[in-house]
Protein backbone atom coordinates (compact mmCIF):
# COMPACT_ATOMS: atom_id res chain seq x y z
CA UNK A 1 0.00 0.00 0.00
CA UNK A 2 1.17 3.57 -0.96
CA UNK A 3 1.78 5.89 1.64
CA UNK A 4 -1.24 8.25 0.63
CA UNK A 5 -3.42 4.98 0.38
CA UNK A 6 -1.87 4.19 4.02
CA UNK A 7 -3.08 8.35 4.97
CA UNK A 8 -6.22 8.30 3.33
CA UNK A 9 -6.57 4.53 5.65
CA UNK A 10 -5.82 6.35 8.95
CA UNK A 11 -8.09 9.61 8.29
CA UNK A 12 -10.90 6.98 7.12
CA UNK A 13 -10.50 5.31 10.44
CA UNK A 14 -10.07 8.50 12.71
CA UNK A 15 -13.37 9.86 10.91
CA UNK A 16 -15.21 6.41 10.98
CA UNK A 17 -14.30 6.37 14.78
CA UNK A 18 -15.54 9.49 14.98
CA UNK A 19 -18.63 9.48 13.63
CA UNK A 20 -19.45 5.93 15.67
CA UNK A 21 -18.04 7.06 18.77
CA UNK A 22 -19.79 10.63 18.99
CA UNK A 23 -23.00 11.41 16.90
CA UNK A 24 -22.03 15.21 14.64
CA UNK A 25 -25.05 15.02 12.92
CA UNK A 26 -23.52 13.69 9.79
CA UNK A 27 -25.24 11.55 7.18
CA UNK A 28 -23.82 8.71 4.93
CA UNK A 29 -25.65 8.35 1.36
CA UNK A 30 -24.92 5.76 -0.54
CA UNK A 31 -24.71 4.66 -3.80
CA UNK A 32 -28.42 2.70 -3.14
CA UNK A 33 -30.17 5.80 -2.23
CA UNK A 34 -29.92 6.80 1.82
CA UNK A 35 -30.35 9.79 3.48
CA UNK A 36 -30.59 12.67 0.54
CA UNK A 37 -32.49 15.05 2.97
CA UNK A 38 -29.36 16.83 3.99
CA UNK A 39 -27.65 16.85 0.23
CA UNK A 40 -31.43 18.04 -1.15
CA UNK A 41 -31.51 21.09 1.53
CA UNK A 42 -27.85 22.23 0.89
CA UNK A 43 -27.18 24.32 -2.16
CA UNK A 44 -23.52 25.94 -3.10
CA UNK A 45 -23.56 29.27 -1.68
CA UNK A 46 -22.11 31.81 -4.12
CA UNK A 47 -19.35 32.22 -1.84
CA UNK A 48 -17.32 29.39 -0.12
CA UNK A 49 -13.73 28.27 0.73
CA UNK A 50 -13.08 24.66 1.99
CA UNK A 51 -9.80 22.57 2.27
CA UNK A 52 -9.56 19.21 0.25
CA UNK A 53 -7.58 16.35 0.62
CA UNK A 54 -8.14 14.30 -2.46
CA UNK A 55 -6.33 10.89 -2.84
CA UNK A 56 -6.97 7.21 -4.12
CA UNK A 57 -7.15 6.08 -8.03
CA UNK A 58 -4.65 7.09 -10.76
CA UNK A 59 -6.16 10.45 -11.96
CA UNK A 60 -5.63 13.90 -12.23
CA UNK A 61 -6.26 16.54 -9.24
CA UNK A 62 -4.92 14.63 -5.91
CA UNK A 63 -3.22 16.36 -3.38
CA UNK A 64 -4.31 19.18 -0.89
CA UNK A 65 -6.10 22.18 -1.71
CA UNK A 66 -7.60 25.43 -0.49
CA UNK A 67 -10.01 26.36 -2.54
CA UNK A 68 -12.06 29.66 -2.75
CA UNK A 69 -15.34 29.05 -5.08
CA UNK A 70 -17.53 32.25 -6.25
CA UNK A 71 -20.78 31.89 -8.65
CA UNK A 72 -19.95 27.90 -8.95
CA UNK A 73 -16.32 28.01 -10.36
CA UNK A 74 -13.22 27.81 -8.53
CA UNK A 75 -12.30 31.80 -7.88
CA UNK A 76 -8.63 31.00 -6.12
CA UNK A 77 -6.77 27.57 -6.06
CA UNK A 78 -4.30 27.09 -3.92
CA UNK A 79 -1.94 23.91 -3.89
CA UNK A 80 -0.72 22.70 -0.64
CA UNK A 81 1.68 20.12 -1.40
CA UNK A 82 3.61 19.01 -4.73
CA UNK A 83 0.97 17.08 -6.32
CA UNK A 84 -1.69 19.84 -5.75
CA UNK A 85 0.77 22.43 -7.18
CA UNK A 86 1.10 20.68 -9.93
CA UNK A 87 -2.93 20.71 -10.85
CA UNK A 88 -3.12 24.37 -10.11
CA UNK A 89 0.02 24.84 -12.06
CA UNK A 90 -1.06 23.04 -15.07
CA UNK A 91 -4.51 21.67 -14.89
CA UNK A 92 -6.43 24.41 -12.88
CA UNK A 93 -9.53 22.89 -14.81
CA UNK A 94 -9.06 19.93 -12.56
CA UNK A 95 -9.63 21.40 -8.90
CA UNK A 96 -13.11 20.78 -8.19
CA UNK A 97 -16.07 23.13 -6.50
CA UNK A 98 -18.09 20.82 -3.47
CA UNK A 99 -20.89 21.52 -6.31
CA UNK A 100 -18.69 19.79 -8.97
CA UNK A 101 -17.98 16.65 -6.81
CA UNK A 102 -21.23 16.35 -5.73
CA UNK A 103 -22.46 16.12 -9.57
CA UNK A 104 -20.21 13.62 -9.78
CA UNK A 105 -21.20 11.28 -7.13
CA UNK A 106 -24.72 11.35 -8.97
CA UNK A 107 -23.08 10.30 -12.46
CA UNK A 108 -21.03 7.62 -10.63
CA UNK A 109 -25.11 6.39 -9.23
CA UNK A 110 -26.51 6.95 -12.56
CA UNK A 111 -23.61 4.95 -14.07
CA UNK A 112 -23.45 2.07 -11.00
CA UNK A 113 -20.91 2.91 -9.42
CA UNK A 114 -20.29 0.32 -6.86
CA UNK A 115 -19.54 2.80 -4.57
CA UNK A 116 -20.83 6.17 -4.37
CA UNK A 117 -21.02 7.82 -0.51
CA UNK A 118 -21.13 11.13 0.50
CA UNK A 119 -21.17 11.85 4.08
CA UNK A 120 -22.84 15.35 5.13
CA UNK A 121 -21.95 17.73 7.85
CA UNK A 122 -25.43 19.26 10.18
CA UNK A 123 -25.58 22.28 8.10
CA UNK A 124 -25.81 20.27 4.78
CA UNK A 125 -22.45 20.42 3.18
CA UNK A 126 -20.33 17.54 2.02
CA UNK A 127 -17.32 16.28 4.07
CA UNK A 128 -16.19 13.33 2.75
CA UNK A 129 -16.36 11.92 -0.71
CA UNK A 130 -15.74 8.43 -2.08
CA UNK A 131 -16.31 6.99 -5.21
CA UNK A 132 -15.42 3.41 -6.57
CA UNK A 133 -16.43 2.38 -9.84
CA UNK A 134 -15.79 -1.46 -9.46
CA UNK A 135 -14.93 -2.34 -6.04
CA UNK A 136 -12.48 -5.18 -7.19
CA UNK A 137 -10.35 -2.71 -9.66
CA UNK A 138 -7.13 -1.00 -8.79
CA UNK A 139 -6.89 2.75 -9.19
CA UNK A 140 -10.32 3.70 -10.16
CA UNK A 141 -11.50 4.98 -7.01
CA UNK A 142 -11.69 8.76 -5.96
CA UNK A 143 -12.09 9.93 -1.84
CA UNK A 144 -12.07 13.43 -1.05
CA UNK A 145 -12.22 14.97 3.13
CA UNK A 146 -13.73 18.59 3.16
CA UNK A 147 -12.43 20.25 6.12
CA UNK A 148 -12.53 24.50 6.69
CA UNK A 149 -15.83 24.81 5.05
CA UNK A 150 -16.66 28.45 5.21
CA UNK A 151 -19.34 30.65 3.25
CA UNK A 152 -17.87 33.55 2.97
CA UNK A 153 -19.83 37.16 2.34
Amino acid sequence: MTNSGMRLLAVSVVLALAVVGCSTGSTPVTAGGGDQGKAARWSEPNRYSFRLLSESGERSGLGEYRITVGDGKVVKAIGLDEPARLTVEGNPQDVPTLGGLLTDVQKARAGHAEVAEVVFAADGHPTEIHIDWLADAIDDEADYLITEYRVLP
